[in-house]
């Protein structure tokens, strides 16, 4: 069952000499369950189609259908339920709010929304992750990969539709970096939970299931991994 559906997308930055064209009539689906990885060099597009995926940022035109929800039509108020209940977003700089500690942070956006925390699952994803006891920390008393853990679980924690990563390792050391690619793989296959990574690595890239290439604002090659267990 397709979870995403992408219909001539198009994204312009600017006007006459100054226009650029990030994304150039995309036309691509995702599985429910699927764990797929976006490559190209930078400006190629993928951080710009992750951000509007994740309804952070407008298209031009186009549709993008998202468990069945068109957001290309939502209002701003609209797109903020959405990025809440249906998007897991995971940053490169992790996003932590520096005054709370790692639980307040995992917690923040239910709190925000007026929702229910499910204290079993948040048990769960914390100790899947191995920082239940690092919840009382402050985001300066943790190392950048446990930094990284924390936004995860965040994202997790909402269970929603599907998971953004944008460079989430481009700010890791490489033994980081695979731990944390180790937990996102994980987290697909033990969860089924879909996840959509940006990523400039190949290497990295390889931990997913299928790999999408961009250039110029267009997709220039897209396969299936055979072999899912990697090792780098």
């Amino acid at each position: 069952m397709e979870i995403v559906k992408v219909e001539g997308l198009t994204k312009i930055y600017g006007k006459g000499s100054n226009q650029v064209t990030a994304l150039n009539d995309l036309h691509f689906t995702i599985e429910k369950g699927d764990f797929v990885a976006i490559v190209g060099a930078s400006g190629s597009g993928k951080s710009t189609l992750l951000h509007i995926i994740g309804g952070v940022d407008s298209m031009t035109s186009g549709k993008v259908w998202i468990d069945n929800q068109d957001i290309s039509t939502l209002k701003e108020e609209e797109l903020a339920k959405y990025r809440r209940e249906k998007v897991g977003l995971i940053y490169q700089f992790y996003n932590l709010i520096p005054v709370l500690n790692g639980r307040e942070n995992i917690t923040l956006p239910l709190s925000l929304g007026g929702q229910t925390i499910d204290e079993d699952f948040f048990k769960e994803i914390t100790s899947f992750l191995k920082i239940e006891d690092r919840l009382d920390h402050l985001p300066t008393e943790l190392s950048g990969g446990e930094q990284q853990r924390i936004a995860i679980a965040r994202a997790l924690l909402s269970k929603p539709a599907i998971l953004l990563a944008d460079e989430a390792t481009g700010n890791l050391d490489s033994t980081a970096s695979l731990e944390i690619l180790e937990y996102l793989k994980r987290s697909n296959e033990q969860y089924g939970q879909t996840i959509i990574m940006v990523t400039h690595d190949n290497q990295l890239a390889k931990y997913a299931k299928r790999i999408i290439t961009m250039k110029d604002g267009k997709i220039i090659g897209d396969e299936r991994i055979q072999n899912h267990e990697i090792v780098i």
